[in-house]
């Protein structure tokens, strides 16, 4: 059995249960952690105009800690952000790469690796490479998905990312074949519609009505805003086809 972690708090308790409610394969095994808000409020958006994560280490100091922690007793981890949509399959498409013995593999966005969806081997050197990820961080503190991006290329061990189209990020679906996880994505313009978006889109891959008594009652009129900049989107962009 795979143990699959993942953080979550208060704010994100619509994309925690709607986790696990979604997920029943038995070979994988969620082991949420949960941390106050407050954590993240005091830690995240520090940096306007850089990436909400920039310069916080929390991912990273838990991610490094279950590596630890799972000693001999698990071959794999997946450790992945909670904002997810899943589908059944998941653990059949992970199990060519745990038989080929690959010890990392990330999503891909684009050209660059996504680090909100990841397996790791439990060895060494995937545990070396995120402590030096950490140490990049202290450092000089950025995003850590841009110091695995920065760093991957000098990782002496084996690594891979998934097929976008089965493990995907919402921008880089094409939409013709089923996915088994994709991360909603968002655009960077703000805080809370940031959030809006990611439940928007979730909204649009799967069934979210039992889950959306747990969206904070002050993001509500920012999805309806989101809708907004997404139908005006759509119209400009089919009249720009148009002209």
């Amino acid at each position: 059995m795979i143990p699959w972690f993942y953080m979550w708090s208060q704010k994100y308790a619509f994309f925690h249960h709607l986790l696990e409610d979604s997920m029943k394969e038995e070979e994988l095994k969620l082991q949420p952690i949960f941390i106050e808000q407050s954590v993240f409020d005091e830690n995240l958006h520090k940096k306007q105009g850089e990436h909400a994560w920039s310069g916080c280490s929390i991912k990273i100091d838990l991610l490094i800690q279950r590596l630890k922690d799972a000693g001999n007793v698990h071959p794999y981890i997946l450790f992945t952000d909670v904002d997810l949509v899943v589908k059944p399959g998941i653990y059949k498409h992970l199990l060519p790469y745990m038989e080929s013995g690959t010890s990392m593999v990330f999503l891909k966005e684009g050209q660059h690796l996504n680090i909100g969806f990841v397996l790791l081997k439990v060895c060494p050197d995937v545990l070396a490479f995120w402590e030096m990820v950490k140490a990049k961080m202290v450092e000089e503190p950025k995003h850590d998905q841009g110091y695995v991006n920065e760093l991957i290329e000098g990782y002496p061990g084996t690594y891979a990312t998934f097929d976008n189209q089965l493990f995907c990020c919402s921008n880089t679906w094409e939409g013709t074949v089923p996915f088994v996880v994709m991360q909603p994505l968002c655009s960077c313009l703000g805080k809370e519609l940031d959030f809006a978006e990611k439940v928007f889109y979730a909204a649009q891959y799967t069934e979210v009505q039992d889950y959306m008594k747990y969206v904070p009652t002050d993001i509500i009129p920012f999805i309806y805003q989101f809708q907004e900049i997404v139908v005006r989107s759509h119209q400009k962009a089919k009249k720009l086809a148009s002209e």
